[in-house]
């Protein structure tokens, strides 16, 4: 038996209509009562019974200190009575047992431990072969939600139901009840797994809150279709908002939530989340619908489908799709800075196939742009189709060697929806060999690959562009050296990795070549041993360089944690780099510096990003981000970035960003974010919130303003909202989990247990 979902909602504070409580999940809440005392309970200790083997399940064991037979049916056992069946035990002083009826009388200082409870009381009998029974002035403790009530009658039918009288339960410790429930009468009926109360009245402390006649929930871990839990909300895109979600168990591996939701500024609007799951396929759908909204007088929408399929063990199929009726409906409806700042909703479908030593994939996608200040021929293409083709296999392996050979194929077809944009089709091919040589103290891997691509194409007047085939040989050798030494009598290792790249890639003209998915790649340490520098494939960087690059890190040689690393390189160029995207020539001698250093040490961690400029002689980006926990409920992370924009300065994006969460005092969390624009001198998002936790009970309280840029809201361009959440340990939340989700994206490492 067990409350473990008995979700006691509502908005009134009055009589609220009859309710059939529903779950929307086979997982319960995992909540947390370490703020309880160790012995909070210890009024009714639980002690797992026994299991007994196949062979005695019908076995009954009774022990006790004197045992007195009256006639051939009765028998009376007093003094420490002890019996024992399948996941079943109890104590008693006194135990009157007839074996005609098999009824078991039991008197004084009852104890009982079934597979999930513990009861005690003052009188009860039970039959020991149907399992019926009653229990006088009872007290019972679920240890798995920490449920702990009591009931002048308890009652236990032979069809696997019970009925509790006037029972009065909470998941608080005895003495310090913040809040309880007072049911008139209780049915647990465990056949159904469905349990039924009426008149039930919601206490916080000494005051009546909630009156319930009727209410229906589940039992355990079943799923079944009902209300659950409404959410009030504030916001200044939304107004006030209501919404009262219904639960539907449509089958074994399907359901649905069905949400209508009221929001004072803009009218009704119906959510739907629906989900499922087979042998072969799992996937979900949601979709929010506005007959009209009442600033916009218009109907809007936004829709989500996303499935994944495993046709065969190698075969799978993927479909994503997205719309939405409007470019600033996000920017109304989401609920944080990242869902309003979203610019383009992907729409793709593919195939992939998975061998042993190769895969293809056949996939089409396409894009919605709903960010309206992108201009039409800066939206993405669309690939419709694209056919992709990868193999590697390893050849001639011995102890430190071996011939590796890859190919890299591709065939797409690129469309877009401005008329002024090159169109048409493109093929790469791209097989390559390496010969991978290594020990524990260095490695070499010479490389040689040939890049063919040709292009099928029109220019931007829709003419055939015919343009020529392209073909670049790629030569590269990387190589390293990794020494070690003890730092004195410690424990502790250092390394110094020095590693060399050296590239070959000719030049070829190939400003004629349109730009679909081509793009310049953020300059990392990692990029210094990359063999384009450019993302995509229409442009290939010419190369002729060589990497020099230096790495230590700080290792525990007891257990291999790394607690220090830095890394510094950088490219030296023997040519100008002659490809570009703006057809604009590199004739600088070398790249820029980059550094990254990484540390941990105990409670903290900390990482920067150093990249300067030599021609400038200034940092073109920089980051830092340091991060403190000394729990997953109490960290503290600052942070700050910088990036310089190459073509316009204006664009310059320098940041800083804040955020902790404080236990101030027992019980008590402050919890708090500010992402702030240093170069637009304006508060990108905001976030500030209170957090009380007791032993069984919590209360969340956030409020957030952040930046939607909106169009139609050019003097306040932020949206601000207030969450609410409260709940019951044990009973799960009486609000959505909208404050969570927020907290989970704004603070880093932070970890809420509701």
């Amino acid at each position: 038996m067990t409350f473990k979902y008995l979700c006691l909602n509502s908005a009134l504070l009055a009589l609220t209509p009859t309710l059939l409580w529903g779950t929307e999940t086979t997982n319960p809440d995992v909540v947390s009562f370490s703020q309880c005392p160790a012995d909070s309970y210890s009024s009714l200790q639980y002690t797992p019974p026994p299991v007994f083997s196949d062979d005695s399940l019908g076995a009954t064991d009774v022990s006790a200190e004197q045992v007195q037979n009256i006639g051939k049916s009765i028998s009376i056992f007093t003094g420490d009575v002890l019996i024992e069946q399948h996941q079943l035990r109890l104590h008693a002083d006194k135990a009157i047992h007839n074996k005609d009826t098999q009824k078991l009388q039991l008197e004084g200082k009852i104890h009982g431990d079934t597979g999930n409870m513990a009861i005690s009381a003052d009188s009860g009998w039970l039959n020991l072969q149907t399992n019926a029974g009653e229990f006088v002035n009872s007290t019972y403790y679920m240890p798995e939600t920490h449920l702990l009530g009591k009931a002048p009658l308890f009652s236990i039918s032979e069809n696997n139901t019970s009925i509790l009288l006037d029972t009065q339960f909470s998941t608080c410790p005895p003495g310090k009840q913040d809040w309880h429930l007072d049911t008139a009468w209780l049915e647990l009926d465990q056949n159904r797994a469905v349990g039924t109360a009426k008149h039930t009245v919601f206490w916080l402390s000494e005051v009546p809150v909630f009156y319930f006649p009727w209410i229906q929930f589940p039992l355990g871990d079943e799923r079944r279709s009902g209300l659950l839990t409404p959410s009030i909300g504030s916001s200044s895109s939304k107004g006030f908002e209501f919404s009262l979600p219904w639960y539907w168990n449509i089958a074994p591996n399907q359901d649905a939530v069905i949400t209508p939701v009221y929001m004072n500024n803009r009218g009704p609007m119906l959510a739907t989340d629906y989900r499922y799951l087979s042998h072969t396929s799992r996937g979900n759908l949601n979709f929010e619908y506005l007959n009209n909204d009442k600033e916009l007088n218009e109907q809007r929408y936004l829709f989500h489908f996303d499935n994944k399929s495993i046709i065969t063990d190698k075969l799978s199929f993927n479909l994503l799709l997205n719309d939405a009726s409007d470019a600033e409906y996000l920017k109304d409806m989401g609920s944080n800075f990242s869902t309003t700042n979203i610019t383009h909703l992907e729409r793709n479908a593919n195939f992939n196939y998975a061998g042993d030593s190769w895969s293809a994939g056949l996939m089409a996608q396409t894009f919605q742009t709903i960010d309206n200040n992108i201009a039409l021929n800066n939206r993405p293409y669309r690939r419709l189709p694209q056919i992709t083709l990868q193999a590697k296999e390893d050849y001639f392996e011995s102890d430190n060697s071996y011939l590796q050979a890859s190919l890299n194929t591709e065939w797409v077809e690129f469309e877009h929806e401005s008329t002024t944009k090159a169109q048409g089709s493109r093929f790469h091919i791209y097989p390559k060999l390496s010969l991978p040589v290594e020990s524990n103290a260095w490695f070499i891997k010479p490389s040689a690959g040939y890049i063919f691509t040709q292009y099928d194409t029109t220019d931007t007047t829709g003419v055939d562009a015919n343009l020529d085939n392209r073909g670049l040989s790629v030569i590269s050798l990387d190589s390293g050296l990794f020494f070690e030494r003890d730092m004195s009598a410690s424990s502790f290792i250092q390394t110094l990795e020095p590693r060399l790249f050296y590239l070959n890639i000719p030049y070829k003209d190939q400003s004629a070549i349109p730009v679909f998915d081509s793009s310049k790649q953020d300059f990392s340490f990692a990029s210094l041993f990359r063999e384009n520098r450019f993302n995509g494939i229409d442009r290939i960087g010419d190369a002729n360089q060589l990497t020099l690059a230096l790495s230590s890190r700080i290792l525990n040689k007891n257990n291999g944690r790394e607690l220090f690393n830095i890394s510094i390189g950088q490219i030296y160029y023997f040519e100008d780099q002659r490809v570009s995207l703006n057809n604009i020539v590199n004739t600088s001698n070398n790249s820029d510096i980059i550094t990254e250093v990484g540390g941990s040490l105990n409670r903290w961690k900390a990482r920067a990003t150093y990249q300067w400029n030599t021609e400038t002689d200034s940092s073109d980006k920089r980051s830092v981000q340091l991060n403190y926990a000394t729990s997953n409920k109490s960290v503290f992370n600052i942070g700050y970035r910088f990036y310089r924009d190459p073509i316009n300065e204006i664009n310059n994006l320098e940041q800083t960003d804040l955020s902790f969460v404080w236990p101030f005092a027992r019980n008590y969390s402050l919890l708090s974010r500010w992402n702030y624009s240093l170069t637009e001198e304006r508060d990108n998002a905001t976030m500030v919130g209170i957090e009380y936790e007791s032993c069984c009970w919590a209360i969340r309280l956030l409020s957030q303003r952040y930046i939607t840029d909106s169009a139609r809201n050019t003097d306040d361009p932020y949206n601000t909202s207030i969450m609410l959440q409260f709940v019951l340990k044990g009973f799960g939340s009486i609000t959505d989990k909208e404050a969570t989700n927020t907290l989970k994206y704004a603070i880093l490492g932070y970890q809420p247990d509701f």
